[in-house]
Parts: C-alpha cells; sequence; structure tokens
C-alpha cells in the first residue's frame, strides 16, 4: 500500500486529517514513488496551501488530486477498494 497516495485520499475525504506541513512532507517523500504519486501529493499540498486563492483555484487544487489518485490506481493496477478500507479503519 502506497502511504503517499493513502495520505493524500484520506486529505481529501477530510481536508482537516492532514496539515498543509504533512502533505509537504508528503510531496518531497514521494519524489522517489511513481509520477501519479508525484503529481497527486503536489496537487494536494498546493490545494491545502490556498492561503489568499479564490475558491476555484482551491477546487481545481482538490480535482486535479483527485484526478492523479486515480491515475495511480490505472498505472499501478493496485485495488482501489483495499486503500478505501484502509481509510475506514
Amino acid at each position: 500500500m502506497n502511504k503517499h497516495i493513502l495520505l493524500v485520499m484520506r486529505w481529501l475525504n477530510d481536508k482537516d486529517s492532514a496539515t498543509w506541513k504533512e502533505l509537504e512532507e508528503n510531496k518531497h517523500g514521494s519524489y522517489a514513488a511513481n509520477t501519479a504519486v508525484e503529481a497527486a501529493t503536489y496537487a494536494a499540498c498546493a490545494a491545502a496551501a490556498h492561503h489568499g486563492w479564490s475558491d476555484t483555484a482551491y477546487q481545481t487544487g482538490t480535482a486535479s488530486a483527485a484526478y492523479w489518485v486515480d491515475v495511480y490506481f490505472d498505472r499501478t493496477g493496485e485495488d482501489k477498494e483495499d486503500y478505501l478500507k484502509e481509510l475506514e479503519k
């Protein structure tokens, strides 16, 4: 299970579940991982750090993070349901 994707998915479900700092650290930790992981964590981090952004920019960052999470599952063939079950714990 990819901890970087799991953190982004958790954040997508509950924006209070990760701080901007945690997302930033996740972004840096994901650089060695799949490009989709990098993109998802970057988008989530950007959305979380939206101070001064418009609501549209924040929503775009959030939508981008969700998109790249889906790309991750398409590329890796991992089962998204396994991650969703993990988030329910």
